[in-house]
């Protein structure tokens, strides 16, 4: 038997999971994804999926969730059952490697080829005056560009902040990216980096 702990919000889709592999499903949703893209229904045979929505938002908080659930489970399944953590997060590895330490037979699964949802541009709104000025500058920026070309890993984006803000007085890259994370304007999760300019 295996149990399959989705981190949506990484993945953005099941359709390239193969539903019947597994008993049971859990889909770990942020706020950002109001829809969940399932894929091809297991045929004749049942596969049990449960949704778990997280309404708040912040650095990791999908993860933390995950992890939560997944240990309270551990605690109770048998032994048998083997534990699949469906994300392309490297972060997802310690916690793998921990399980497999205390008994439990468990593996990350990345979905190859899946389509992750491509990011709208956000619309331009007013920046929070709590921003520095070249924080605001960098949130302006990061509105006006297509989320596609947006930086995905914090060291891209360190000196991407850096360009934009040359000439600037006090513009400290990482300071700036300390401000964007304390606003919630962008999240980390390992090295990748996420957005929520829009806010």
């Amino acid at each position: 038997m295996i149990w399959a702990f989705v981190d949506y919000e990484n993945v953005g889709t099941l359709e390239g999971l193969k539903l019947a592999d597994y008993e049971r499903i859990f889909v770990f949703c942020g706020p950002k994804n109001p829809r969940v893209k399932i894929g091809a229904p297991p045929a004749d045979q049942f596969c049990r999926m449960e949704l778990i929505g997280i309404t708040t938002i912040g650095p990791n908080n999908l993860d933390f969730h995950l992890a939560f659930h997944l240990g309270r489970l551990h605690e109770v399944a048998d032994k048998s059952v083997i534990f699949h953590i469906v994300s392309s997060d490297g972060d997802f590895n310690g916690l793998v490697n921990h399980l497999k330490k205390i008994g439990r037979s468990c593996k990350k699964i990345s979905l190859k080829g899946a389509s992750k949802p491509v990011e709208k541009p956000a619309p331009v709104v007013q920046t929070p005056a709590l921003l520095s000025d070249c924080a605001s500058l960098v949130v302006e920026r990061l509105q006006a560009l297509d989320g596609r070309k947006r930086p995905r890993k914090k060291d891209g984006l360190l000196n991407w902040i850096k360009s934009q803000c040359q000439g600037m007085a006090h513009a400290v890259p990482s300071a700036i990216y300390a401000e964007l994370i304390d606003a919630l304007k962008i999240r980390q999760s390992g090295s990748d980096v996420s957005y929520d300019v829009g806010r």
